[in-house]
């Protein structure tokens, strides 16, 4: 579907709606260094492009249609080919206790997102980026119901506010560092804090960046799925 560049992270997208998928593809493609590389609309078509094509995440809708596996079980067959795949499950359903079934080592590079009016595209390159380099993402609303809500950023003091809002733009501790005149330092330790108000209960191998972003953003920019960044 598209020609990548070196660095790039290749994407299939599998989704049984053909306007969603059409839109989410189209969304996505060419931000951060994300390449979709092709689509599909079941999981048959999935396994037959991973055959030929080099994928490094797949993005998939958790319902595939009747005639279909889910898209859990079809992450599952993906890994069995390609074990370093990162797979990255989407779906307006919750299903919180799903990665903790998966056997310890083998829960590497996994994230479930929840479907919703406010998730943005900036949103999903931050969690396709997070599971190519291995890492796990349980997007905060499927944590035991342990959401937070806009108090939550109420218990953030003004700076770590701030500090966490150029975070969700993309910047690094040292670059937030350099936009505030702060100590590199100080930023970590403000990251830190805020994770732990954010997403107090994300675990041992998880990743609390992408998880801690997800939840800034859903409190602070409702119902966004614009093509804005």
């Amino acid at each position: 579907m598209a020609m990548t560049g070196p660095g790039e992270i290749t994407v299939l997208y599998v989704e049984d709606d053909p306007v969603l998928r059409s839109l989410f593809a189209e969304l996505i493609h060419g931000r951060g260094g994300i390449s979709i590389v092709g689509t599909a609309a079941n999981a048959d078509a999935a396994i037959e492009f991973v055959r030929t094509t080099r994928v490094d995440v797949a993005l998939l809708d958790l319902a595939l249609g009747p005639r279909s596996i889910n898209g859990a079980e079809l992450g599952l067959r993906l890994r069995q080919q390609l074990p370093e795949m990162g797979i990255v499950l989407i779906s307006q359903h919750l299903m919180p206790k799903f990665l903790t079934t998966l056997p310890e080592q083998e829960r590497h590079g996994w994230a479930y997102v929840q479907k919703r009016g406010d998730l943005s595209p900036t949103d999903l390159v931050q969690v396709i980026r997070a599971t190519a380099e291995g890492k796990t993402v349980l997007d905060p609303s499927t944590l035991d119901g342990q959401r937070v809500d806009g108090a939550a950023l109420e218990r953030l003091t003004p700076r770590q506010r701030d500090v966490i809002a150029l975070l969700a733009t993309g910047r690094d501790a040292l670059g937030i560092a350099d936009e505030l005149h702060l100590a590199h330092t100080t930023v970590r330790r403000d990251i830190s804090n805020a994770y732990r108000v954010l997403v107090p209960d994300v675990g041992p191998g998880y990743d609390p960046r992408t998880a801690a972003v997800l939840e800034y953003l859903r409190v602070t920019r409702p119902y966004d799925f614009g093509d804005d960044d």
